[in-house]
């Protein structure tokens, strides 16, 4: 069955979105189906609206604009240009003429409204850790939305725990990296903390984590149209995971 706004509306204010927040945005909207009106730019302006509409203009859409591809390449990096590989949202809200990007080759993120500055200006050039958008975004509360996705699945806050608590199968690695400034080309330092090629360790896909997680918090979830998107505090999480790898 087809969703609407007024299910957009109901869904994120359920979700915890409302006047003054700062909301992470993340995920597929394919996963949730048809939208009642079709188009690409329809659905997609659609949910920026139901976002910004409970937000008010004191409110902040946040979401990852990521470029892992181009690791390992000689592709200069432009924080105006250099599309994100997010999912058809985020690269709606990065494209936004008020939207401002935090500007690392790979680990970028795309902000509107009253933080974006804070959220995305003179941050760090490590992908993780102190003073980059996702510890700022951990400081204010911001919450968590995973549209489609369980969060365990599309959570990047767990690799800036991980190196927060210095875990033993990954290392910070340095890129001299191309990337445009003022209109010229120059090579700079990024960090990214990557694991280890060979390193004996079991994946369970984040669940031991988000089970202990879920011991003392909630993530809420909402259906609209044929999936779920859910939410979470990015602080409890924070704080939450520090104790598991603890």
């Amino acid at each position: 069955m087809p969703y609407n706004f007024q299910d957009l509306l109901a869904a994120y204010g359920t979700l915890g979105v409302k006047k003054g927040s700062v909301v992470h945005v993340t995920g597929d909207l394919m996963l949730l189906m048809r939208y009642e009106i079709p188009g690409k730019e329809t659905v997609l302006e659609a949910h920026q609206s139901a976002l910004f509409e409970l937000m008010g203009r004191e409110g902040t859409l946040v979401v990852p604009a990521h470029s892992f591809y181009l690791c390992n390449t000689d592709k200069p990096f432009d924080v105006d240009k250099t599309p994100g590989m997010n999912g058809v949202l985020p690269e709606y809200i990065r494209q936004h003429p008020e939207a401002l990007r935090s500007f690392h080759p790979f680990v970028s993120y795309a902000a509107i409204g009253d933080r974006a500055e804070e959220i995305c200006n003179d941050i760090s050039h490590h992908g993780y850790g102190p003073e980059t958008p996702m510890a700022r975004l951990i400081e204010m509360d911001a919450l968590s939305v995973h549209i489609g996705l369980l969060p365990r699945m599309s959570s990047s806050i767990v690799h800036h725990v991980e190196m927060q608590m210095g875990v033993p199968y990954r290392y910070t690695k340095e890129f001299i990296h191309p990337v445009v400034r003022k209109g010229e080309i120059d090579k700079e330092l990024f960090y990214l903390y990557v694991h280890y090629k060979e390193c004996d360790i079991k994946r369970d896909r984040n669940v031991k984590i988000f089970n202990n997680y879920e011991k003392e918090h909630t993530v809420n979830q909402v259906r609209v149209g044929r999936g779920m998107v859910y939410s979470y505090s990015m602080k409890d999480f924070y704080y939450s995971m520090i104790n598991t790898l603890r």
